[in-house]
């Protein structure tokens, strides 16, 4: 019994020794990285220029037209949208738009989509030769466009994200003061076979916006040289479910039952119960690859980040379960077999209930966001 208990101690000591020596090397790479990020930061700091002023823009909602502009009606009807790319920022779409107005003037030509992506490959297309008069003195016109548009795509939800397919039309040539966009809101919509494959299209909302640039171009003495009309046709997308229950959660569900199916094993069959969760740690980083490899490399954590370091931890804690019992753990002693038995069976139950809450924390925070 002596020897035994000996050798347990000693195995102790070594296994306490290991942690401790990994502890001091990622504490190491820790301190070394901070380093390394204000080394960096502090440069940035000493080398960045003060001549450059760097002006921003901004985009205002408005929806009331100053006195004396120009009325441009803007209205839009979607077609397809296809080669969407999280990865480039960038989808395709082809619609019709139709302009209505009033005056000697033609605002077709001065059409400007400022997400526009590839202006050599923009199809634009009047369908009728000459704008049309309509029975109440307005003018008619109607054009034909297919292209790339850019969309800076949020993915910290991913994969259950929300997104938005936004198409900005602004007047190239007129300020705000004299050509004003306002969206046909009654007759705008999209056909019924608009369909993007993995995406759920719950509608399209239109608003009018004034774009500063904050700059004159050059342009000196003239007051609102920088402000245009903007007219804003946006898209809402939601990932499908399907996809993320199907493709992504269930797989990483089968793997996560493997590792806690490790503890309800006799605490005596060491070898299986270690290579069990092993070998869902190894299965878990795969998985995590491939369905990363969808999406660019972010700078936070998305949603699926987080459930995997969830399933990460959920592993460790049952590697460390494992460890424990096989050191603690008497063979020759029925009683101590039957301890360990029922420790087992509580870190079977507390990691699926924190796994379970965690999760469904995640979930009530993507419905409320």
């Amino acid at each position: 019994m002596s020897l035994r208990f000996e050798k347990q101690s000693i195995i102790t000591k070594e296994l306490l020794q290991i942690l401790r020596a990994v502890f001091m090397l990622l504490l190491l790479i820790t301190i070394s990285g901070v380093n390394i990020a204000a080394a960096q930061q502090g440069h940035s700091k000493v080398t960045r220029s003060p001549i450059v002023k760097n002006t921003q823009g901004t985009l205002v909602a408005s929806d009331t037209p100053v006195e004396g502009a120009k009325l441009v009606t803007v209205g839009m009807y979607g077609i397809n949208i296809y080669n969407m790319d999280v990865r480039s920022n960038t989808y395709h779409i082809t619609a019709y738009l139709w302009l209505r107005w009033r005056g000697d003037y033609d605002p077709v030509e001065s059409l400007d989509f400022v997400n526009g992506v590839e202006d050599w490959g923009l199809v634009k297309k009047a369908i009728l030769k000459e704008p049309e008069v309509l029975s109440n003195g307005e003018k008619y016109q109607v054009i034909r466009i297919d292209g790339v548009f850019f969309q800076p795509f949020d993915l910290k939800n991913y994969p259950l994200d929300k997104q938005e397919l936004s198409l900005y039309m602004e007047n190239s040539t007129e300020s705000f003061d004299k050509v004003f966009y306002v969206p046909d809101t009654i007759s705008s919509g999209y056909d019924v076979g608009l369909i993007v494959p993995g995406w759920k299209v719950n509608g399209l909302t239109s608003k009018s916006y004034i774009h500063d640039y904050g700059t004159d171009f050059g342009e000196t003495g003239v007051a609102k040289a920088s402000k245009y009309s903007v007219v804003k046709f946006a898209f809402h997308l939601n990932r499908e479910v399907n996809v993320f229950l199907l493709k992504l959660f269930i797989p990483l569900l089968i793997v996560l039952m493997t590792n806690w199916f490790s503890l309800i094993l006799k605490p005596t069959y060491i070898e299986v119960r270690t290579t069990m969760p092993a070998t869902a740690l190894l299965t878990l980083v795969f998985l995590q690859k491939s369905a990363m490899d969808a999406i660019p490399e972010c700078p936070s954590l998305v949603l699926m980040d987080k459930i995997y370091i969830l399933a990460y931890l959920c592993i460790v804690m049952t590697l460390l379960q494992i460890i424990w019992v096989n050191v603690y753990m008497d063979r020759e002693s029925p009683s101590s077999i039957q301890k360990m038995i029922k420790v087992d069976r509580v870190s079977f139950v507390v990691q699926i209930l924190l796994f379970v809450a965690v999760f469904v924390g995640l979930m009530v925070q993507i419905i409320n966001s």
